[in-house]
């Protein structure tokens, strides 16, 4: 009897699914880590190469070059900060309840995301990231604006320019902020945050 020999079906080769999301998402997350850590001017993309594990090539066919990176993550975290504020404003009657959820989710940030604060507040975007708008002409500051204009008109608030009152609440508001980021102030911010709104709101009411 002759024995036919069966020869087995090579095993199909896998296919590898790319997810530029994925890949995408990794870029900014560890951009956003290097940018504050050592300052825009001193990352490079290889540096973001590094650190995220994307390939060089990946890093240019998603964003172009290191200024778009920063370009997006502004955007990125803009958006965030915009939504977390308007759900928070919701149900927010009074023009000192919504001056206290601006607080409030800054200060809330401020803890669980203090790279994303830093980068979005306090570094000088306008030195590498050319024609685009201070963070106080970024859509929640504009919000903030119309809520302190609506205060003046109906009495809550102290006649002026609201564009000054705007800059003397968010001041008081920030300020504490940075100096926690510096670790001047190493308590939790949340902890603290009504005396820091309360001091912000004095500075301001009618």
């Amino acid at each position: 009897m002759i024995h036919i020999e069966k020869r087995t079906a090579p095993a199909p080769k896998k296919i590898r699914h790319i997810d530029p999301e994925s890949k995408r998402e990794k870029i900014l997350t560890f951009a956003h880590r290097l940018f504050v850590e050592k300052g825009y001017h001193r990352v490079s993309i290889p540096n973001i190469v590094e650190a995220s594990g994307v390939s060089t090539g990946a890093i240019y066919n998603l964003f172009g070059n290191k200024e778009n990176i920063a370009r997006t993550l502004h955007q990125q975290l803009v958006d965030s900060f915009m939504l977390s504020f308007q759900k928070r404003l919701q149900g927010c009657s009074t023009t000192s309840t919504r001056l206290r959820a601006f607080a409030k989710v800054i200060y809330e940030l401020a803890e669980e995301d203090p790279n994303g604060i830093e980068f979005m507040f306090f570094m000088r975007h306008s030195e590498f990231i050319p024609g685009i708008s201070p963070i106080c002409m970024s859509e929640p500051f504009k919000v903030l604006r119309e809520i302190i204009k609506d205060g003046m008109e109906c009495g809550d608030i102290k006649q002026g320019d609201y564009f000054v009152s705007a800059v003397s609440y968010t001041g008081a508001i920030l300020r504490p902020v940075q100096l926690h980021l510096e670790c001047v102030l190493p308590r939790p911010l949340l902890e603290t945050a009504e005396d820091f709104y309360n001091n912000a709101w004095d500075a301001i009411k009618a």
